[in-house]
């Protein structure tokens, strides 16, 4: 979908400019690593480093709580938020779900078109970007902060949204950024706005969802200002990591869908830190290229990791530095402590690493995880432009290097392993509002019930001029992978079931609803579907879920569940289903909408690799109110496409 028209674009455009006239407002170009005096690292080095712009302590405006005599109190403890003394607190301990402060409105303009994209040093073909950079612009807000995003598609080569990836959009279904299933795509020319509010608080990334355009650039990350359940000082901002292509994903698909030999599944060519990355070159040196990020000597920094990636998972270290974690995806956690985390894709975690060591650099590693990474190799089996040191912390006053000497903490514990937090122990991840999940779903699991299944032939009935098998989400051997109609959004007709939608239906509103997805197979033998051992990391949209069990065994109705954990499990919005075993989760059905589950690697969702959970959908009209900005954009796009017609190439997501 976009292949063809893509390269045709690329083509007729020799010279290309991006514009934006928010440009010099919101965007964060990262400066290469450049080598001059003074000899030690000082505040001047990290001038236009990528840091929040707001200050919790003093930026987070309520009028409403201002007006009865409440007061910032984020700059005496980050556990407090609003304080009046004689009332109770906003703080850590309140279930946003329940309670969240009313803040003002924060308002944003992006624009998506196509971009000169060089992290590190090497053009991308047909680079797409959000106001003209990659990452795209940090957007961010206070806890309550009702968040306003204009987003204009100047991209003539294929539609376009955003997803605001974790944020669970109650009662804002139709803001969820999904073509095909919350709305239409964004057609070329044409604006859409996006409006929510922030009920939850930490950070996250925002993405389209327009089949493999996140790939290409269009992501970049979300901050929401709220408490936290641990001590800090310093606010050092985003981490987003990604493995990297040079050719354009759309092209790299094609050998996920069809067979490239050593480029079947798509190998990535390098890893990006906030936009920045190091270039092996001829002679065997690397380029100077390195995020880095200061630390002050005595203080207590935080840090916000995110993997943003295609299709690959990495294990974060900092050399000589232990972390603290204190949140997993957007749910605050009761704080432990680590040497390493596997970042899978989608997920975040918030750190808090301690300045203890003394003024010098110290390589951040993204060490890609075995069996859950895909980059390119020479006949030896080793990276061939790819290395775990990415990034770089410095302190102040530290000799002015161009990179750190630091070694490895890998002898003292940290290994490359494919396996989440919540898997080494389910005791890990503990949130710090708990939920007491009741052991008796009110859904059906056997029905629900589904394998990450890989088709045995080609299917012929979704792209019929190239038919490939498929990724899917198969409940019974007739299932089909999904395939999303652009012009036709779920969430405006809840009630039919078109072919290929994949929609599963939920009409209970009280309890917690199980979902079972498998690694092997829960029907045997099966005609038309097999199993191909990999870890799939699993999303799902609209709401928070717990983590009743992962395993490596396949699922077994009968004895799982006695591994299930009730009290307060683990909770988030992305986990890893563990090669050939299974991932046991559960959530409530109190947010009325069409919801997309889906594989996050991008080359599964477009493959098919998702479901539709349509919850509560006779709900849906009044919860979500007129949806007259859907019906407006689907007319927008039903213009375009019938001028300048759309091949669908993907599932659409």
């Amino acid at each position: 979908m976009g292949f063809l028209k893509s390269c045709l674009g690329f083509l007729s455009r020799v010279a290309f400019t991006s514009f934006s006239p928010f440009e010099s407002i919101f965007s964060p170009q990262q400066p290469p690593f450049i080598s001059t005096s003074p000899q030690t690292y000082g505040p001047s080095d990290f001038a236009g480093s990528y840091s929040p712009r707001i200050d919790p302590t003093k930026d987070c405006i309520y009028p409403g709580l201002r007006n009865v005599g409440y007061k910032p109190c984020n700059g005496i403890s980050r556990t407090c938020w609003m304080r009046r003394a004689g009332f109770k607190d906003y703080g850590i301990k309140d279930d946003y779900e329940v309670t969240t402060p009313f803040g003002i409105t924060r308002e944003y303009w992006l624009t998506v078109d196509q971009a000169d994209l060089r992290p590190d040093g090497q053009p991308k073909i047909n680079g797409v970007a959000l106001n003209g950079t990659y990452p795209g612009p940090i957007i961010e807000a206070c806890w309550g902060d009702k968040i306003v995003v204009h987003v204009r598609n100047k991209y003539r080569d294929n539609g376009t949204t955003i997803h605001w990836h974790g944020l669970r959009q109650f009662r804002t279904n139709d803001m969820d950024g999904v073509n095909g299933v919350t709305q239409c795509p964004i057609a070329y020319g044409e604006e859409y706005t996006y409006e929510f509010r922030a009920q939850q608080y930490g950070h996250t990334w925002y993405h389209s969802h327009y089949s493999l355009q996140y790939p290409d650039g269009v992501a970049g990350p979300l901050i929401i200002h709220g408490p936290s359940s641990a001590e800090w000082d310093i606010d050092n901002g985003p981490i987003m990591v990604v493995d990297w292509l040079y050719n354009t994903s759309f092209a790299a698909f094609n050998c996920e869908a069809y067979d490239c030999g050593n480029e079947t599944p798509p190998r990535a060519d390098n890893i990006v830190v906030n936009g920045v990355g190091a270039f092996k070159q001829p002679d065997g040196k690397w380029t100077n290229n390195y995020f880095k990020t200061r630390f002050k000597s005595g203080k207590k920094h935080l840090l916000r990791l995110i993997n943003g990636s295609a299709a690959s998972s990495f294990v974060f270290s900092i050399d000589n530095h232990t972390m603290t974690v204190i949140a997993s995806d957007l749910v605050a956690i009761k704080p432990y402590t680590t040497t390493s985390l596997l970042l899978g894709i989608g997920q975040r975690y918030t750190v808090v690493v301690e300045a203890n060591q003394k003024p010098s650099l110290y390589w951040m590693r993204t060490t890609p995880a075995a069996g859950c990474s895909a980059f390119r190799k020479d006949q030896k089996g080793e990276f061939t432009q790819v290395k775990e040191t990415t990034s770089f912390i410095a302190y102040e006053g530290a000799p002015r290097l161009p990179y750190p000497d630091s070694t490895s903490v890998k002898n003292k514990g940290v290994s490359d392993t494919c396996i989440d937090e919540s898997h080494i122990s389910q005791d890990r991840l503990v949130p710090i509002v708990p939920w007491e999940v009741s052991n008796k779903p009110i859904n059906d699991v056997s029905r629900d019930s589904f394998t990450a299944g890989y088709e045995k032939n080609a299917n012929p009935d979704l792209y019929p001029q190239l038919p490939f098998k498929h990724w899917l989400l198969a409940s019974n051997p007739n299932s089909q992978p999904l395939w999303v109609n652009f012009s036709q959004p779920t969430i405006l007709d809840p009630f039919t079931n078109p072919p290929f939608s994949s929609i599963t239906r939920f009409e209970q509103s009280n309890g917690y609803i199980y979902l079972i997805v498998d690694g092997a197979f829960l029907f045997n033998p099966d005609p038309n579907f097999t199993a191909i051992p990999t870890g799939h990391p699993i999303h799902l949209h609209g709401s928070d879920f717990v983590i009743l069990n992962q395993d490596w065994k396949p699922y077994d109705p009968a004895s799982s569940p006695k591994d299930f954990k009730f009290d307060n499990p683990a909770r988030r919005d992305t986990a890893l289903l563990p090669s050939g075993g299974y991932l046991a989760l559960a959530f409530r059905p109190d947010n009325p909408g069409a919801w997309l589950m889906h594989c996050h690697i991008a080359w599964h969702a477009s493959s098919g690799l998702a479901l539709q959970l349509v919850v509560r959908p006779r709900e849906i009209p009044d919860f979500n109110g007129d949806l007259l900005a859907v019906h407006k954009g689907c007319e927008a796009w039903r213009r375009w496409d019938h001028q300048d017609p759309i091949v669908q190439t993907d599932s659409g997501i």
